[in-house]
């Protein structure tokens, strides 16, 4: 009897597990390993954007990641070929995102059946506003419902003309940089301070003030309310001493502008800085 029933118990458990493996492959899933560590998304989406675009994006505790493709067809897509939009990575109030030239990605689309999407991706060099970079391996998502979404009319605002004409250019060590990309942005609440981020294709300069600066001359260091840094093929040094002169602050129209130089703790001499800036 014994030898009866157990072959029937083993059926009717490999039925069970069978059952049960079915219902989890089934189930919507997005998952990749950041940094190789498992994030494993409750919440995830995809949706259609009215422009074509594709966002893929989950969330987990204080987790969450998101991705962008240009179209929603099966191929794919990657940094490269400029068919990737925006990829971003957020654990607690520290945000990874792609940077243009230094992000390598890509996301292939495998299926799109029964309006779920199928698929898998990877990104590396995603930075944080220190610099610090990020990688997403072994990513894939498998059937998750498309939504329909609208892009929101943006609210006309009137802009600021410090920031359509913002510039910094300073002297390295002796030789010219200009930047081509440029921000200036408040943070904090009290004692709030305004970060000055300028870049080209290799350098970046940062320079952090009080936000309620008045005109006049203040030391420069490697941290605390006066500071800056400089950062080339990555290699990122804060100032060991310098000196930030402002000319002209006007709180009302938020515009700024100013001189500097300062000295890294690898030895770099940066000089004859000047800026202009809107925030």
């Amino acid at each position: 009897m014994i030898k009866k029933i157990t072959p029937l118990l083993l059926i009717v458990c490999l039925f069970l597990i069978s059952c049960s493996t079915d219902i989890e492959i089934n189930t919507p899933a997005l998952q990749a390993k950041i940094d190789g560590e498992l994030f494993r998304s409750s919440i995830k989406k995809a949706i259609i954007y009215d422009d074509g675009t594709l966002v893929i994006s989950g969330s987990e505790g204080d987790k969450s990641i998101s991705f962008t493709t240009t179209s929603t067809g099966i191929g794919t897509y990657k940094t490269a070929s400029q068919t990737l939009g925006k990829a971003s990575f957020q654990k607690n109030q520290t945000k990874f995102i792609s940077k243009n030239g230094e992000t390598e990605g890509e996301v292939s689309i495998t299926e799109i059946y029964n309006n779920e999407i199928s698929g898998n991706f990877y990104f590396k060099n995603l930075k944080d506003d220190n610099g610090n970079p990020i990688n997403f391996n072994n990513g894939w998502f498998y059937k998750l419902p498309l939504e329909n979404g609208t892009i929101e009319e943006e609210v006309t605002q009137e802009i600021n003309p410090c920031l359509l004409n913002a510039s910094l250019t300073a002297m390295v060590n002796n030789t010219e940089m200009i930047t081509d990309n440029h921000s200036a942005n408040l943070f904090g609440v009290d004692d709030a301070s305004i970060l000055i981020t300028a870049t080209n294709e290799t350098e970046e300069i940062t320079i952090v003030f009080m936000a309620n600066v008045a005109p006049g001359t203040y030391p420069l260091t490697g941290s605390g309310n006066y500071s800056a840094s400089y950062e080339v093929q990555n290699d990122k040094s804060s100032a060991l001493s310098g000196t930030l002169i402002i000319t002209n602050h006007d709180i009302d129209t938020k515009c700024i502008s100013g001189s500097f130089e300062f000295e890294t703790r690898s030895g770099s001499q940066i000089s004859e800085g000047f800026f202009d800036f809107g925030y």
